[in-house]
């Protein structure tokens, strides 16, 4: 699981190498994307509501992988643009978006993430435990061996 910030640059940097994880155990490992939007992130809270509205459409990571890759110039006008690009019906996505159910979603994410000790993004947790090492695979494989093993 990871508590993320779209604007986050060190968070960019994380999903390069979760992605890499991921396909080194495509049956064994899946990642939990939550929101976790920073205060000092102007348009963080635009975006993880853009992700959850899209997520609605099953379009979540085409939308978050979107996000990532332009994630210094991300405005309500880009988000729509993107959205538009990854397939989402942009009518429904922008009532969505908007909508009091997706506001509270982001809100849930964000207490969870307080609940479960998040101060800065990105944060990992594996298997319910907070890591705190390198995401790189070589240094997290020793890890994730251990937990399927544990299974």
């Amino acid at each position: 699981m990871e508590f993320s910030d779209f604007q986050c640059p060190y968070c960019a940097v994380a999903m390069v190498k979760l992605n890499a994880v991921l396909k080194a155990y495509p049956n064994d490992v899946k990642l939990v994307f939550k929101q976790f939007p920073l205060d000092i992130h102007s348009q963080a809270a635009l975006a993880a509501a853009a992700a959850l509205a899209a997520h609605r459409q099953g379009k979540f990571w085409p939308l978050h992988d979107a996000m990532f890759a332009d994630r210094t110039h991300l405005s309500r006008k880009t988000i729509l643009a993107m959205a538009g690009a990854a397939g989402l019906d942009t009518k429904r996505f922008e009532q969505d978006w908007d909508s009091a159910a997706i506001k509270q979603a982001v809100a849930r994410e964000q207490a969870e993430g307080d609940k479960a000790g998040v101060d800065a993004t990105p944060t990992v947790f594996i298997d319910g435990q907070k890591y705190n090492g390198e995401l790189d695979l070589d240094a997290i494989r020793p890890i994730i061996e251990a937990e399927l093993k544990r299974k």
